[in-house]
């Protein structure tokens, strides 16, 4: 039988599972707003600056840059946020530590337990 301590536990972690879960589907809502009103601005927004930006070829390059750049990187952001709820959730964060950084971390605690001791 399960103790009222394993209950609790195997109930926070369901409720982190949900808020993360939310989470992920605020962060994707937000977006597809975001990346929709970009997507709007480039083919409506360019004649809002005037003739003479759309006659500057710079101009032009950094403003499709921008609004074609900002989906690509938070797209990238986005999917790793995907993969860490719905794939990786069973791991901490601290799980996905390089082994070296572990062994190290290792070390030094033991360093400066010595250093106490003495």
């Amino acid at each position: 039988m399960e103790t009222k301590e394993e209950y609790i536990k195997r109930l926070e972690k369901a409720r982190k599972k949900v808020e993360n879960i939310k989470n992920f589907y605020r962060h994707l809502t937000v977006y597809l707003i975001i990346n929709i009103i970009l997507v709007f601005l480039i083919y409506r927004g360019l004649g809002f600056f005037g003739e003479e930006a759309i006659q500057d070829s710079g101009f032009n390059d950094w403003f499709v840059l921008n609004v074609f750049g900002t989906p690509i990187l938070w797209g990238i952001g986005l999917v790793v946020h995907a993969l860490y709820v719905f794939r990786f959730q069973s791991k901490p964060l601290k799980g996905f530590k390089p082994r070296f950084i572990k062994d190290w971390e290792a070390r030094q605690i033991s360093k400066y337990i010595e250093e106490n001791n003495e």
